[in-house]
């Protein structure tokens, strides 16, 4: 893990997470640090949270699936509309 300037072995993992938020909660509170994407919570000054980039740059693919011939809200219609358009791009 060259972006953490450390090995495997020295790296102590104490917790893992599914949502960021209550991730966030902890690191507010100095229980450790937290790894994710940006721009999944909001990190305001006032906040006492600070998004800092990997270097070198770590990139993520996303994918978005659903079952096949679902019925989507209006709402959920207009998103997936949305985001077909950007994966076109």
């Amino acid at each position: 893990m060259s972006w953490l300037k450390k090995s495997r072995s020295e790296i102590n993992v104490d917790a893992t997470y599914n949502l960021l938020f209550n991730a966030s909660l902890m690191v507010e509170e100095g229980l450790g640090y937290a790894f994710a994407l940006d721009k999944i919570i909001h990190v305001t000054e006032d906040s006492g949270l600070l998004f800092k980039p990997l270097s070198p740059a770590i990139h993520a693919n996303m994918n978005l699936i659903w079952k096949k011939y679902q019925f989507f809200s209006k709402p959920a219609q207009k998103f997936l509309e949305k985001i077909t358009l950007m994966a076109s791009l």
